[in-house]
């Protein structure tokens, strides 16, 4: 696939994504060079890019998703699914976090309104 479409599949900006290839974020053989000096962008540089959006929602820095990747293709699924796991417990405590917020921003709106409501405004 050549970048603009991984691009439009990812929702990530061009940039973006040679960048990540800058930083070496991805498994050997997931881009490849044509001959015109082209990238060509595996399937398995499609669900890295997908892996590294969640990592990056889930609050990981780019240099713990680097180190936590490393070797990725040839970890043993043991390891990936601890790695995944890890970050679900990240998403999970970010989604306790923010309900509560949403919860006290809740109750302040609702004081608020019924303060309007009983001043006549």
């Amino acid at each position: 696939m050549k970048i603009s479409e991984v691009a439009r599949l990812t929702g990530l900006a061009p940039s973006a994504i040679r960048y990540y290839e800058q930083q070496d974020m991805f498994s050997p053989g997931q881009v490849e060079r044509t001959s015109n000096g082209y990238r060509n962008y595996t399937t398995g540089a499609l669900r890295r890019l997908e892996l590294l959006q969640a990592g990056r929602d889930a609050g990981f820095t780019l240099a713990e998703m680097k180190n936590r990747m490393r070797d990725w293709d040839t970890l043993p699924d043991e390891k990936r699914a601890e790695i995944l796991k890890t970050q679900l417990d990240v998403i999970d405590e970010k989604i306790e976090r923010l309900s509560e917020s949403r919860r006290q921003v809740h109750e302040s709106l609702q004081t608020l309104q019924e303060r309007l409501g009983t001043t006549g405004q």
